[in-house]
């Protein structure tokens, strides 16, 4: 699965070091807005030493049905992996930990999330 990075200071400072592709930072949208079968990730509070990372994981887009009025729509589960130092007092990239919460799709592993866990911490040097 292809990572993707929200665009912002840190997004564009790591495409300068050579830690991401430019191709790979996408303009600042709505979160229903992130691609489908892709991992976009958004940094808030970059003035931090490490920001807080969130990795939205969209699986394949696919066609539902509203029950209620019978409408067609598009729709990909996203899981949502939290990045964040485990600890305040603790030393930047000390100790990372990370949380989920949505849906993570069914034709998605575990382990993929952990390797795209992994290529956004060692992109940030985390």
């Amino acid at each position: 699965m292809k990572v993707k990075w929200e665009r912002n200071n840190r997004a564009l400072d790591l495409a300068a070091q050579g830690k991401i592709k430019d191709e790979d930072i996408l303009p600042r949208s709505r979160t229903d807005e992130f691609p489908a079968g892709m991992a976009t990730v958004r940094m808030q509070r970059l003035s931090d030493n490490v920001p807080h990372v969130v990795v939205h994981i969209r699986g394949k887009s696919k066609q539902k049905q509203n029950v209620w009025n019978g409408n067609a729509y598009e729709s990909a589960q996203t899981c949502r992996v939290t990045l964040a130092i485990a600890s305040y007092g603790q030393a930047a990239g000390q100790s990372f930990g990370m949380s989920s919460n949505g849906e993570l799709d069914e034709d998605l592993t575990w382990q993929d999330v952990h390797n795209i866990v992994t290529e956004v911490k060692e992109a940030m040097g985390v």
